[in-house]
């Protein structure tokens, strides 16, 4: 459930980073279920509820679901329905195939 509420953030901030760059003919996508998290975090200590959660996240096309590149991306969550990137390393860039 936490990676269906995620996934519109996500790719909202993935379009932002790869584009025009790196895709310009379509808006990368992610599958929720192709989400993994690598760690998380209560910012305050026991007693609060604001987490950091970071993901690392195989972006691809939407398509044929084509890997286009791999990123980790850090998320800041909170009670109210706040969700703010933190962090976003892009860790590598995959050749997509053109068609010829």
């Amino acid at each position: 459930m936490l990676m269906v509420m995620l996934t519109p953030y996500i790719e909202n901030d993935l379009t932002t980073y790869y584009y025009p760059e790196i895709v310009k003919a379509f808006s990368p996508h992610v599958a929720p279920w192709d989400i993994e998290v690598i760690k998380t975090k209560r910012v305050n200590s026991f007693r609060g509820f604001q987490l950091q959660i970071t993901f690392e996240i195989e972006t691809t096309d939407g398509g044929h679901w084509i890997p286009i590149g791999k990123d980790r991306m850090t998320y800041e969550i909170s009670a109210g329905h706040t969700v703010k990137l933190i962090n976003h390393k892009h860790m590598k860039t995959y050749e997509y195939p053109t068609e010829s």
